[in-house]
């Protein structure tokens, strides 16, 4: 068994992993001897490969894709026994349309950064988020994020990308679906229970952050810190369409957060179901609607992050 495994998804960012994994192959396995690269052929293939390997006792899995591709790695991972899921080191080749996680974390963008980050990257440990959730035919599922779950205007996005998928890239795509979305919006009636506390109300969105973007570039949560044990809860509360639309850009800046109507809260847990058809958005990915449970699994994986200089 390799102690490091890639797991390339070609089709990840419209062919452009693929190619970026071309670029990259020879030095990368070069500068781990001990490797290997398994390709996924189809959507849940990652978390199969995952699985099988962090089993077999592998020490090292990497992503080449996007979130998605690193997101079903993570629930492959998360799926082994928990000494076994704590002896690996995840990481990510950045070759997706979205790669929030990669920008939170602070990876390069060019090839010799990649190189570097692969050869002398440092491991540190990440929280992990639960879910419990209803899925589309009302079955009762289980899922993990590691940057954002989130219900209503997010989930109503992530529903018009995978119908239309990202013919302009990530974060393109994402500000016109989004735009889209907003110009009928309507907030939803919503019980929430964050810690025990009743924050229950007519809401546009909620989103439970572990890290600071989302949607290919927006800062939702700009201070969020990934291994304290607690997400960030940024809560848009009802207000009218062109207030909506105003606040918008400042998803891009991080300055939402000082808007009316808006507000943030650290939580460990979050209890939210409505009467409602409130859809979900799990790491990008459109999957099922309230009701749901949303919890913390602190310092749950350990990470692959950029070396210290200096």
């Amino acid at each position: 068994m390799p102690s490091t495994v890639f797991i390339v998804n070609p089709a990840a960012g419209h062919g452009r992993a693929g190619r970026v994994w071309a670029s990259l192959e020879g030095e990368a396995l070069r500068l781990q001897p001990d490797s290997a690269r398994v390709v996924t052929e189809r959507p849940g293939h990652a978390a199969e490969f995952a699985r099988a390997l962090t089993e077999k006792g592998v020490s090292r899995l990497i992503a080449v894709g996007g979130d998605g591709t690193f997101s079903e790695m993570l629930e492959g991972v998360m799926a082994a026994p928990e000494p076994l899921r704590r002896g690996v080191l995840l990481g990510a080749v950045p070759a997706g349309s979205g790669c929030d996680l990669a920008r939170h974390l602070g990876y390069p963008k060019d090839r010799d950064g990649l190189i570097e980050l692969l050869a002398r990257g440092r491991a540190r440990p990440l929280d992990v988020g639960r879910l419990d959730y209803s899925g589309p035919d009302g079955s009762a599922r289980r899922r993990h994020f590691i940057n954002i779950a989130a219900f209503g205007l997010a989930g109503d996005v992530a529903h018009h990308i995978k119908a239309m998928g990202k013919p302009l890239g990530g974060t393109l795509s994402y500000a016109l679906s989004s735009a889209r979305v907003l110009l009928t919006a309507r907030a939803k009636r919503v019980r929430l229970a964050a810690d025990g506390a009743d924050l229950s109300g007519a809401y546009h969105l909620g989103v439970l952050a572990n890290t600071s973007s989302m949607g290919g570039g927006m800062l939702i949560a700009p201070g969020a810190v990934d291994d304290d044990g607690l997400m960030d809860l940024v809560l848009v509360a009802d207000m009218s369409r062109l207030a909506l639309m105003r606040r918008f850009p400042g998803l891009y800046r991080g300055t939402h957060l000082s808007s009316p109507g808006v507000t943030l809260r650290r939580v460990r847990r979050l209890e939210a179901s409505s009467d409602e058809t409130v859809r979900l958005n799990i790491d990008g990915e459109a999957d099922g609607m309230l009701p749901a449970v949303f919890e913390v699994l602190p310092k749950a994986v350990s990470v692959l992050v950029p070396p210290v200089h200096g």
